[in-house]
């Protein structure tokens, strides 16, 4: 956990408002939920693994911190269904807590925001195909033009795994298990179904399908693995839902079928998506997603189907920050007017009060030190200008504007400030 100083805060804000604004777009509304569940509201959705990151609070009540926003959500819609529109289109973005080790770098830490959207009330793939189409527009819109979504469903999984002669009650644990692929690699994955007491046989001929890279990987695995309706089924709705994002705006190269994404939690039933970007592995996925038609139905007396998708704002930033693509800037102030001595203090204020008015972001040096100081001042918050006014200034009706980056200064007209300022505001 950390405090986040403005020079990180500023860009966190500006991406926040580029997700609100599509979430919004989009058609899907905001909603909150208390940082503090019962723990047993928690206990049995997500698997033992995630289980053992609960943040467990010592109460008489048996609290937990949210793990996610998705078990939460399910508990809102039992408790609040009826009262809600069908389909629901929710947006969220909280804090969420898990226990885990910190990897700042790769922008992983134990408290971190989410950003999710969700669809409840449908099983349309149309449902599946839009929010991985928004989670494309979303990464584009923030720097990642290259980031790919890789797409696949938990019944083909689960189908191989049939076929492949692994019984149904070990299924989600060879799912979990193959989710530490990108942590473990290939190797790590073998040697961890083999201590879990999987058959080496067995798992041999999964891995060798999922790991297998082609350009058809559908194709390959329905003429291999024939008449299993579980693997069938998923085909079938994949196909669909990359045909819908098409219609939807996500270009065709940007969507990848990958028959080794797991997605490790439990609750998935149907399509599972994530999104990377190639040229940095080490960061991880940007975003994670799937279809969670079971989810609700165990916090109420019918099952309700849903997908959903949360997109990681902090690993979001690590990418950004790890290529370069933000500057360091610790305000968002756009000029500093200067205090030429007590004298122009009254001055300097009505100065910014009045660019404030016309929206331009502005603030006032508060003591009346030399303006070798007021500029320091500036340089350090990187604030790109400041205005001078002193006395030949005053006289001329004019104000001297200095360029901090440039360290040109030229004299202009209020007019002319508003037209220079407006570029960087």
């Amino acid at each position: 956990m950390r405090d986040i100083l403005p020079s990180e805060m500023l860009h966190r804000e500006a991406l926040l408002a580029t997700v609100r604004e599509i979430f919004c777009r989009w058609g899907f509304a905001p909603i909150a939920t208390p940082a503090i569940e019962f723990k047993d509201i928690l206990l049995g959705k997500y698997g033992e693994d995630a289980e053992r990151l609960f943040y467990k609070i010592e109460h008489k009540e048996k609290l937990a911190l949210r793990y996610d926003l998705t078990v939460p959500l399910a508990r809102v819609i039992a408790m609040s269904g009826n009262n809600l529109p069908t389909p629901f289109k929710r947006y969220q973005i909280q804090e969420v807590w898990r226990a885990e080790r910190a990897q700042p770098r790769k922008g992983r830490f134990r408290e971190f925001l989410q950003c999710d959207v969700d669809t409840i009330g449908t099983d349309s793939l149309v449902a599946d195909a839009e929010i991985i189409a928004l989670s494309v527009k979303v990464l584009d819109s923030l720097g990642f033009p290259n980031a790919i979504t890789k797409i696949n469903h938990r019944a083909i999984l689960r189908g191989l795994m049939e076929v492949s002669g692994i019984p149904p009650e070990s299924e989600m644990e060879v799912c979990r298990i193959i989710d530490k692929l990108d942590k473990i690699g290939p190797d790590g994955v073998r040697n961890d179904l083999l201590e879990s007491g999987f058959n080496p046989d067995k798992t041999a001929g999964l891995l060798e399908i999922i790991l297998e890279n082609d350009a058809e990987p559908l194709s390959r695995v329905k003429s291999r693995c024939k008449a299993n309706p579980r693997i069938d089924k998923g085909i079938a709705d994949l196909q669909e839902v990359i045909r819908q994002t098409n219609l939807f705006g996500a270009p065709k190269g940007k969507i990848k079928v990958d028959l080794s994404l797991s997605r490790g939690l439990d609750y998935y039933t149907g399509t599972i998506f994530e999104s990377v970007v190639p040229e940095q592995p080490h960061i991880g996925s940007l975003t994670g997603g799937g279809r969670y038609d079971d989810l609700i139905g165990l916090f109420s007396k019918r099952n309700i189907p849903a997908v959903g998708i949360t997109i990681g704002l902090d690993r979001i930033l690590a990418a950004l920050i790890d290529t370069g693509k933000i500057s360091e800037r610790s305000t968002q102030t756009s000029v500093l007017v200067s205090v030429f001595d007590k004298d122009f203090l009254a001055t300097s204020i009505k100065l910014a009060s009045k660019l404030r008015e016309n929206n331009i972001d502005s603030e006032v040096y508060l003591e009346s030190r030399k303006l070798k100081a007021q500029f320091s001042y500036a340089n350090k918050l990187g604030i790109p200008f400041v205005v001078i006014i002193g006395k030949n200034e005053l006289q001329k009706g004019l104000y001297a504007l200095k360029n901090m980056k440039t360290g040109e200064q030229q004299e202009a007209s209020f007019e002319d400030l508003l037209i220079a300022l407006r570029q960087v505001s």
